[in-house]
């Protein structure tokens, strides 16, 4: 199985179990509604209400935080534009459709931030580390975030988490889509240049860099995905391998899934 093929199946198999529970939760809330009153033991009942108060405080909480993470980076980054090379990198790459800003920041930088009109956030740092060339293949590598929407679907992914992270299937499958993620974003970036050279020279660089500075609520270049990411430069012929443990998360999701139908049905 293809790696794109294998990232659909798994992410649509937690998209079920997720949807199993909301189904489940909005039948028990329309039962405790209509009735009135408990029609089973009383712990079952205050148990499924915990899970359900925590389960939508979780997606208010992380929608909430999104949105104000989002408006502070963004005014912190356009307070530090630099305007001249912000209006280069745009003209520069005008065809792409795509808003680039030039921050001058004294770190690695190089990002995607906004969920519907997503842009391209990149520092002076980056500009002065890297060539011409290897600076292109950062910005494609985020081109590829801002044409299919990573940030919006990490925003989603992340509210996942969230909300229903006590069922054990939902964080591996995430993980693994994140890595893939930035996986398709290289190899984007590889097709655009022709060459695996400049992408690879970048990922070797910050490999030597060690941790760097972060910037939330954005789809970063430079993330724990490094080691597949260099692994796929480096033997562009062989099929990078992202290991995904299922059987175990799938079967306590099982019981989990139960348990919560069994108690809403007491």
């Amino acid at each position: 199985m293809n790696p794109t093929t294998r990232l659909r199946c798994t992410y649509a198999l937690m998209i079920v179990f997720v949807a199993v529970v909301i189904v489940h939760m909005g039948m028990f809330i329309t039962s405790q509604v209509r009735n009135g009153v408990f029609q089973g033991p009383v712990l079952n009942y205050a148990l499924i209400d915990i899970v359900i108060a925590y389960t939508f405080g979780q997606i208010i909480w992380r929608s909430t935080r999104q949105l104000v993470l989002s408006q502070k980076w963004l005014k912190h980054f356009r307070a530090n534009r630099h305007d001249k090379l912000t209006k280069r990198l745009n003209y520069k790459y005008r065809d792409w459709g795509t808003e680039i800003i030039v921050v001058q920041v004294n770190a690695f930088v190089a990002l995607t931030i906004g969920l519907l009109r997503p842009k391209i956030v990149v520092s002076t740092t980056v500009l002065e580390m890297f060539n011409d060339k290897e600076v292109k293949a950062i910005l494609l590598h985020e081109r590829y975030h801002c044409r299919n929407y990573d940030g919006l679907k990490t925003f989603f992914s992340t509210l996942l988490a969230d909300a229903f992270g006590y069922l054990p299937i939902v964080k591996p499958i995430l993980r693994y889509y994140q890595t893939w993620q930035e996986l398709f974003a290289d190899r984007f970036a590889i097709r655009q240049m022709g060459t695996e050279l400049y992408l690879g020279s970048v990922l070797l660089k910050l490999a030597k860099l060690g941790n760097l500075r972060r910037y939330e609520a954005a789809v970063h270049f430079t993330d724990t995905t490094l080691q597949y990411r260099v692994m796929q430069v480096l033997e562009p012929d062989r099929g990078v391998n992202v290991p995904l443990a299922l059987l175990k998360p799938f079967l306590r999701s099982c019981s989990i899934l139960l348990l919560f139908m069994l108690g809403g049905d007491s």
